[in-house]
């Protein structure tokens, strides 16, 4: 009881969920964004079955954050592990999944790397994002493998009237970040056209990595963007590159023959990240929409002190298409196929794989008076571990025209990645793939013009998790886990206001050993307020989780994560037409906390942002 009256006190997210109900868009002051992840086609946030976090771009103007990591740790059932302050690598486990089930999208295009399945949150600047768009709960009927614990779609920013933007700032730990931009769109010869280019530079001082330690580690990163439209013919041609690269300074733990602990030594490794696509779209028919997208995705880190090294090389092909079969009815059909190359060099044993994947899909829309229904199927091809068909379906029905009540279920798959398998390290070529079922059940209420409130409760269970088991950390199966969970959430905005709150509970658990998972909390909560004052804006913002088993630093024995509650406060101020000023204080009640057993946190920051806005 005590858990659910914490759950009811403290919920509360710092961005709108999109499942805001249906009835939302009658406020005039509260838009209903359309968001394309969650089906693949656009949808109005309030139609969207699936948990899903909408974030815009004054969001993440006002987080002020360094990377996507710190935006996405703020929201209650998202945990990012962090080993270390800025820059550091950020884990990121959504309702209680490993840290390699989310699919991390760049407009479209996947950023996990091949070798541990991961995305580099940890790169990516906010400057050059537009919107972030977050599933929660499997995804792989839609986007196949790897998307068995959500998807994260990152949309940089959009080509738009004709606009140069500079932003300046800095702050805590020796930070200081700026860049610029440029859009525009118009007519060229009769033919529609837009692009948008942006450029984006930060450094940090940082702070040591390990709790002991005196060392500060930093970190700097560059960072490209640009996206070009053209119609010609009927036909939309669009062309768009993200490209990061940089250097992170961090400490390793040493230890003597014996493997006793000696001391920190300093490392550091340059990374580069980007992507690249091509796309066509045009109607094949007038209700048949055909979208034809070519990527090259690349992940790469090397080692300076070392001759480590880890290279993924993706190129991909991707068939997607809607057709419209009356106001009722639409058709989602299409066909994806990728290779995946990993070239990698760990403490001198090399690592050379490469695998494909093919999976073809079909889903189904349904739309009849109260009754609201979606059907999705997919049949995916691993050329390491054979065939696997997944599936969701979801249903909604209008019980009252302010209530809407929800059920899903769905299927994901996961293949053990090159480093689960690689013997040299930990690895176990005997490793059998991860399955997960998932359904739950919501409850949406308009509460009045300006205020809503959702209610979910999920279940989720995996055969065969992978895990690394210290203190050797060998890769392992666990045949059975589970996580149970609730969500509620809450949101208003008027002319003056907006206010966001979203809690969870949740149990992910080992069910043979009947242990919790590592890293994860039971209880987190998130919440955040704005009051608009004419030029002026004030906010402050409450995250708070509680205790997580986790497995020590140093000597991996188990230990626990105490639990923390961080207090932040913003500001904004529009000086000018064309200049706005955002201040943040982040963790005001200088907490010291940790998201990874023996790693440093930032304590309390300040940081102030400049940015120029001028319409050409």
């Amino acid at each position: 009881m005590k858990s659910w009256l914490l759950l009811a006190l403290a919920i509360a997210p710092t961005v709108v969920t999109a499942e805001d109900l249906t009835v939302a868009a009658a406020a005039p002051n509260m838009l209903d964004p359309v968001i394309v992840t969650a089906t693949r086609t656009p949808v109005a946030a309030s139609d969207a079955f699936a948990a899903t976090i909408v974030i815009d771009r004054q969001q993440i103007e006002r987080a002020q954050a360094t990377d996507v990591a710190d935006i996405l740790s703020r929201q209650a059932g998202i945990e990012i592990g962090r080993s270390g302050g800025p820059g550091q690598p950020a884990s990121l486990f959504v309702r209680g999944g490993n840290s390699n089930y989310t699919l991390l999208l760049i407009d479209g295009v996947r950023v996990n790397e091949g070798a541990l399945g991961l995305a580099a949150f940890n790169n990516v600047a906010p400057e050059m994002i537009e919107r972030i768009e977050v599933v929660e709960g499997p995804r792989s009927a839609l986007y196949g493998a790897d998307a068995i614990g959500g998807v994260i779609n990152l949309i940089t920013r959009q080509p738009g009237p004709t606009q140069l933007d500079a932003n300046l700032g800095g702050g805590a730990y020796g930070t200081v970040q700026g860049g610029t931009a440029i859009r525009t769109q118009g007519k060229l010869d009769g033919h529609d056209y837009g692009f948008a280019f942006g450029a984006q530079q930060q450094r940090s001082d940082g702070l040591p990595t390990f709790v002991g330690s005196d060392d500060d580690r930093s970190f700097r990163n560059r960072t490209l963007n640009g996206r070009a439209s053209l119609e010609l013919g009927g036909v939309h041609l669009e062309a768009r590159g993200w490209d990061a690269g940089g250097n992170t300074q961090y400490s390793n733990a040493t230890f003597d023959s014996t493997f006793n602990f000696t001391g920190f030594a300093p490392l550091d490794h340059d990374f580069h990240n980007q992507t690249l696509a091509l796309e066509a779209s045009t109607h094949l028919l007038s209700n048949w929409l055909s979208q034809l997208t070519l990527s090259r995705g690349e992940d790469h880190l090397s080692e300076n002190q070392s001759s480590d090294y880890v290279r993924t090389i993706r190129p991909g092909a991707d068939w997607h298409n809607v057709v419209e079969l009356g106001e009722h009815n639409r058709l989602s059909f299409g066909a994806l196929g990728y290779r995946e190359r990993v070239d990698a060099s760990s403490f001198g044993s090399a690592i050379n794989e490469s695998r494909s994947n093919e999976y073809g899909y079909l889903q189904d829309e349904l739309h009849y008076g109260a009754h609201h229904a979606l059907a999705a199927v997919s049949y995916l091809h691993d050329s390491h571990f054979g065939e696997r068909f997944n599936w969701n379906i979801e249903y909604g029905y209008q019980l009252f025209s302010s209530t809407r009540l929800i059920a899903m279920a769905g299927t994901a798959f996961h293949a053990p990645t090159a480093d689960d398998r690689f013997v040299g390290f930990g690895g176990n070529p005997d490793l059998k793939p991860e399955k997960a079922f998932n359904y739950e059940f919501a409850a949406r209420q308009q509460l009045s013009a300006a205020q809503q409130l959702e209610l979910r409760l999920f279940r989720s269970d995996v055969r065969d998790l992978i895990v690394f088991v210290p203190p050797n950390f060998t890769a392992t199966n666990v045949q059975h886990t589970r996580s149970d969970g609730v969500q509620l959430g809450w949101n208003y905005s008027d002319a003056d206001w907006t206010a966001h709150a979203n809690g969870i509970w949740q149990d992910p658990r080992n069910r043979d050993t009947h242990t919790q998972l590592l890293r994860r909390a039971r209880l987190g909560a998130s919440a955040d307020v704005v009051r608009r004052l004419g030029r002026f804006d004030l906010g402050a913002a409450l995250r708070t989780q509680s205790q997580r088993a986790d497995s020590d630093a140093i000597n991996f024995t188990p230990t626990t994560d105490g639990g923390y509650a961080l207090f932040d406060l913003s500001a904004g101020a529009r000086l000018t037409r064309e200049l706005h000023l955002d201040v943040r204080v982040d963790n005001v009640l200088n907490h010291h906390y940790a998201s990874v057993a023996g790693y440093n946190q930032p304590g309390a920051a300040a940081y102030a942002t400049l940015r120029y806005s001028l319409p050409l």
